[in-house]
């Protein structure tokens, strides 16, 4: 008996001390078991990503990434925590969620490489990092203190990278249900009142019932949008901005691979450094500080909504700007708008971060294009003939008052332009899947500097053939009013109809020769040349009737000692056909969201149909100016280009 007794007073004993070690335990914030109700609402709910296939790593087109759990830079040696002083000392390797509680703004994570220059480097360290791990979201059940009866389930995504047009590392986004319900049990019986999607520092919303909201039963779709991971509500092609990341064309199109993450469901709080939501805490930066837009960002309970989530689902908008046709519709139109688009607001946030510098280069650009203004002449010249000494600014306004003089003639020039450049561009497309052709057409790729200048220069393989084709056609008729002739049939592009395959030679063998010389890199200098140096192949071929390798001699004649100057006037030439693009796209895309596809392409076609054509006439008069300085024609011609002007419309 003495035994037993003393068998069961330990048997007490141990149980005591098992019941103090769970006290102890829950005191010091081990996680508490999770209200099942929130668990089921967020299994139920939980999101579906519909992300764009990745065909090849490190492939140019493709989401790199995908929603992951916070696990792959949580614990791991490859990731530091810095504090912000000087040098921004390493504070730790390979912090974990106990190291990140509490600590305020001025700690950051730091990631291998430059997230301003990524290269592959994240691309890859994701893909080792996330290796053996499920895709993850989290869920937040959020009330709002002064919105009672409301309840809102958000979603959390963590991805490992942006990139953006302000990349940097780390990214969270998210979407967010709105249930009129006091608590998750009573949401669990209803169904979302509003459903919000966050799209860089706004967001758009849907109802329930929306046709626009894709679901997978009670799941919804997310199409995340490539690299800047915005969601929206479709695949397509559409216009992101933010207030601090500026302006770019965000990507949903297909095809999409399907991703159903893991759930795990975060509290609204923690208290305890022990605590395995104890990162939740952290005030600081999930990724390398740039400054301003280029910051790694902070976590999800720093942001506003995590606490007042009725006030963010009320400032969404009911929809977002959708490109229409997308990429499909017109492939280099549409790829030169975001090009520049982005090219802008990179300027815009570039600008944001140094003020000082920005400033600094807007002063020097304004004094260079005032004292450039000031050297030329602007005085009013007649526009023919062709074959005169005339300076930039007299180039400028003769192209104007010719083009006013007959401006159908013209704009029905201009209407040619787009489908050549349409269908040159698709041709691309088709020949860039082709491993030696591809290399050579994708010469923008690592030429830094170098690819910038090709780009205002020619622009695309599409509008520079386009451009050509209306240069020549443009040159014969503006040989045909100086001889007083009226071309065939009366129309403007019937005359360089005999010229089309001297044409097409001429410029196929100059855009091969540049593409040879930049794909080699070691040419990219003598490609730079010959590229401004066969700026007057189109006009050579129509005026002057040679063909093929001598009409490119001969643009290369002309151009020789005026390289400079020729560069300057194609690039202002290239940057106006651009910049009327871009405005005009960007004014339908802004306050005309409901146009129809039909009437976009329209209006952006009369847009380039309206510029390219004055932009082609100064090209002719720049080649009429370069064949009189090879020609030396003399004073009194010169000042015969200085005659009185005819009133627009007189002259024949």
């Amino acid at each position: 008996m003495e035994g037993a007794a003393i068998s069961t007073f330990g048997l007490r004993r141990v149980l005591a001390l098992v019941s103090l070690l769970f006290a102890f335990a829950s005191v010091t914030g081990t996680a508490a078991e999770p209200d099942p109700d929130a668990r089921r609402l967020a299994e139920r709910f939980a999101p579906v990503f519909a992300l764009q296939v990745r065909e090849e790593p490190c492939g140019d087109t493709g989401e790199a990434f995908e929603p992951a759990s916070v696990d792959v830079v949580l614990g791991n040696p490859q990731i530091l925590l810095r504090q912000v002083s000087d040098g921004n000392p390493v504070r730790a390797a390979g912090a974990g969620a106990p190291d990140l509680f509490d600590l305020g703004e001025g700690f950051f994570l730091d990631f291998p490489g430059d997230a301003l220059s990524p290269g592959c480097l994240y691309e890859w360290d994701f893909a080792r990092y996330r290796r053996g791990r499920n895709p993850v979201v989290y869920a937040h059940i959020a009330r709002q203190a002064d919105e009672p009866g409301l309840l809102a389930l958000q979603y959390w995504f963590y991805w490992y990278y942006n990139d953006w047009n302000n990349r940097h590392e780390s990214d969270w986004e998210g979407i967010q249900l709105l249930f009129e319900a006091d608590d998750p049990a009573a949401a669990l019986g209803a169904e979302p009142a509003s459903v919000g999607y966050a799209q860089h520092e706004g967001g758009e919303r849907a109802h329930w019932g929306d046709r626009k909201l894709e679901r997978r039963g009670t799941r919804p779709v997310v199409y995340s949008s490539t690299g800047s991971h915005a969601s929206y509500f479709d695949s397509g092609l559409h216009l992101g901005r933010g207030a601090t990341e500026g302006f770019g064309c965000d990507d949903t199109s297909g095809p999409s691979r399907t991703v159903d993450p893991h759930v795990v469901l975060l509290p609204s709080a923690v208290d305890a450094r022990d605590d395995p939501f104890a990162w939740l805490a952290f005030e600081g930066h999930w990724g390398e500080l740039h400054g301003g837009p280029f910051n790694g960002p902070t976590g999800p309970a720093m942001k506003d909504r995590w606490n007042r989530p009725v006030d963010w689902d009320r400032e969404l908008r009911p929809s977002s700007v959708l490109i229409p046709g997308g990429a499909s519709a017109a492939p280099s139109l549409v790829s030169t708008f975001c090009g520049a688009v982005e090219g802008g607001s990179g300027v815009l946030m570039a600008a944001q971060r140094n003020p000082s510098r920005m400033l600094a280069v807007l002063v020097i650009l304004l004094a260079s294009i005032a004292v450039a203004a000031r050297r030329t002449d602007w005085g009013a010249v007649r526009p023919l003939p062709i074959r005169r000494r005339r300076r930039l600014g007299q180039i400028a306004g003769a192209a104007l008052h010719l083009y006013r003089s007959r401006p159908a003639t013209f704009v029905s020039v201009g209407l040619v332009y787009l489908p050549i450049a349409l269908v040159v561009a698709a041709l691309a497309g088709v020949a860039a899947h082709v491993p030696v052709l591809g290399a050579l057409l994708d010469t923008d790729r690592g030429l830094g500097l170098a690819g910038v200048f090709v780009t205002v220069l020619v622009g695309g393989l599409g509008h520079t053939v386009g451009f050509a084709a209306s240069i020549a056609i443009v040159a014969d008729l503006m040989r045909r009013l100086e001889l007083d002739e009226r071309p065939p049939g009366g129309a403007a592009f019937a005359g360089i109809g005999p010229r089309l395959g001297a044409l097409r030679d001429a410029v196929a063998g100059a855009v091969a020769i540049v593409a040879l010389l930049l794909a080699s890199v070691v040419g990219i200098p003598w490609g730079l040349r010959q590229l401004v140096r066969y700026q007057f192949v189109p006009q050579a071929t129509a005026l002057d009737d040679v063909r093929g390798g001598t009409a490119r001699n001969r643009s290369a004649r002309l151009v020789r000692g005026r390289w400079f100057h020729t560069a300057l006037a194609m690039s202002l030439a290239n940057l106006l056909v651009g910049a009327v693009a871009t405005a005009v796209g960007l004014v339908m895309l802004v306050w005309l969201t409901a146009l129809p596809l039909w009437l976009f392409s329209g209006i952006a076609v009369l847009a380039l149909g309206v510029v390219v054509p004055y932009a082609a006439i100064g090209a002719v008069l720049l080649y009429g100016d370069a064949v009189a300085e090879a020609d030396g024609l003399g004073t009194a011609q010169a000042r015969a280009a200085h005659a009185p002007v005819a009133p627009a419309g007189a002259e024949g």
